[in-house]
């Protein structure tokens, strides 16, 4: 299993940059939520509940972009989320995410694409569990107690490796989403 950590920000809005590092405190990368323009930013604090346009960037440690997440919103059904890979082992692999139950407070998503199919499922208060044909593969949480620090740890036979992904879904999803 590896394990990585950061610090997430306090407040859902932020925009702060969070240096993801594996348990012996190397950089692997970063992620940061980010909007489109200053008018986008303005519309989701006052209107959308500062969970409207939800835009997140992961960058390797020299800062390339390694991946762009953001949500589609639908006025009539739940919203899709979606991740590029823009660079990497996976680059130019998408993946969708979208609720597949109507509790808010133990979300449970889809997350797929073409290969791949991984369920997330929130139980209040522990892990977000991340799971590949009815395995765990993964887990993401944020502790309060921390200050949000925040854990991510991946089994070996998990499809997808990179930290950087599970720090975006759960940030994206779980954090900030809806």
């Amino acid at each position: 299993m590896n394990t990585f950590y950061y610090q997430a920000p306090f407040t859902i809005s932020s925009t702060k940059k969070c240096e993801v590092m594996k348990a012996d405190g190397t950089t692997v990368g970063s992620v940061q939520r980010y909007f489109k323009s200053r008018l986008q930013r303005v519309i989701d604090s006052t209107i959308g509940g500062n969970n409207l346009f939800v835009s997140m960037k992961a960058m390797d440690p020299e800062g390339n972009a390694v991946i762009d997440a953001y949500t589609k919103i639908a006025m009539i059904k739940k919203p899709d989320y979606v991740l590029h890979f823009l660079s990497g082992e996976r680059e130019g692999e998408t993946f969708h995410a979208r609720q597949i139950n109507n509790i808010k407070l133990n979300a449970e998503f889809l997350i797929k694409n073409d290969q791949i199919e991984i369920i997330s499922k929130r139980m209040m208060l522990d892990w977000v569990r991340f799971y590949e044909n009815g395995k765990e593969i993964a887990r993401w949480r944020s502790r309060a107690k921390e200050k949000y620090k925040t854990y991510i740890e991946i089994e070996q036979d998990a499809s997808v490796q990179d930290p950087l992904f599970y720090a975006v879904l759960g940030q994206q999803l779980h954090f900030i989403g809806y």
